[in-house]
């Protein structure tokens, strides 16, 4: 499974959401700690909702 990319989708309790692609789960931390830090929000709000192969349809 290594080099392939996964969609992790997070969400905080108000329901904001974030998804995106990564190669591995710590790279999602990463890059879920950068998105929270972008929108203002603590990283420890978001919790892993989901890890899939393809995106939610409709994003």
């Amino acid at each position: 499974m290594a080099n392939k990319k996964m969609y992790y989708a997070f969400e905080d309790p108000f329901g904001d959401a974030m998804e995106f692609q990564a190669t591995s789960l710590r790279q999602a931390m990463i890059i879920k700690k950068k998105k929270a830090q972008a929108i203002g929000k603590p990283k420890e709000a978001f919790e892993l909702t989901s890890i899939r192969k393809k995106p939610i349809q409709g994003e």
